[in-house]
């Protein structure tokens, strides 16, 4: 499946083909986490599961967040999968009570709060607008970019509840865009854990801190719910592709090429516009933002 976007401002123009893959075996992190561990593998701290674990721990702390707020995303997203083929686990929903037995992996972190681990490979390509103009497919606009790196050590961070790289780099990319908030019709967000999407979601503004689970409930993020997140089920369900996940969803979303999870009438939702795309990298270190438009 091919995907076509374009990146255009004042002073150049550049169009995205992305082609996404996902293959449902496990993948080979091992060296990347052991080189993350560094001194702090003697005191038992190793990975990022761990890493993220601290950070979500500490959001507890202060903001009173916590598995109760973390089950929506995990369930909302799962519910995406549930549509989606090529997802891994597209012929495995989960409930609420399958969230709250799945096992521990890093307190707070249970199995359900995870992302995969996948093998596969997705790739985009840049040419300029003018060519768009003879290719088959619908065109998707970049309409804004940021990217903002807060910290080089997470272990001596402060921002690790907030703000995240998020808020800048959200605010770099809405400001390029000439749009709000209230313009997203859905998101699609770097997921390595469910605890990152509610603090990225939280730092572009979209609620309060602590004020996650209230704005989470009833549905918010699922298929039919006012602003659906990974829709194609994201890192946690569909398949780990780095941020390629969510930004070839993003794009092909927006080219309604994504069969019976496409957002429109079929989910309940409606047909999208403008999409946000997030990554993340590190423990919370960087981001970057991405705002997608169809022409």
């Amino acid at each position: 499946m091919h995907a076509v976007g374009a990146l255009e401002t004042g002073i150049c123009k550049y169009i995205l083909i992305s082609y996404g893959h996902s293959a449902r075996s496990g993948g080979g992190m091992s060296q990347v986490l052991s080189r993350m561990a560094g001194d702090d593998a003697v005191f038992g701290h190793f990975g990022a599961a761990a890493g993220y674990a601290l950070a979500a721990r500490r959001a507890m702390h202060e903001y009173n967040t916590g598995p109760d707020t973390w089950k929506h995303i995990a369930v909302g997203q799962r519910k995406w999968a549930n549509l989606n083929p090529r997802a891994v686990m597209y012929d495995r929903p989960m409930t609420e009570s399958d969230y709250e037995r799945s096992p521990w992996i890093v307190e707070p972190f249970r199995l359900a709060d995870n992302c995969l681990v996948t093998d596969g490979g997705r790739a985009f390509i840049l040419t300029t607008a003018e060519r768009a103009r003879d290719l088959p497919h619908p065109v998707v606009t970049i309409m804004g970019l940021g990217m903002h790196n807060p910290a080089a050590d997470p272990v001596a961070a402060r921002h690790l509840t907030g703000p995240t790289g998020a808020r800048r780099a959200g605010e770099q990319a809405f400001h390029m865009a000439g749009i709000t908030l209230e313009d997203v019709d859905a998101c699609e967000i770097y997921d390595c854990f469910t605890y990152t999407v509610e603090i990225t979601l939280q730092d572009y503004g979209f609620f309060g801190p602590g004020e996650g689970e209230e704005w989470f409930r009833g549905g918010t993020i699922e298929p039919g719910g006012r602003t659906p997140v990974n829709t194609s089920g994201g890192l946690l369900s569909e398949a780990y592709q780095m941020g390629l996940t969510p930004l070839t969803e993003g794009v092909m979303q927006l080219m309604g090429r994504c069969g019976d999870h496409q957002l429109g009438p079929a989910t309940g939702n409606i047909k999208p516009e403008i999409i946000l795309c997030s990554d993340n990298g590190g423990i919370l270190q960087t981001h970057s933002c991405c705002i997608l438009r169809r022409n």
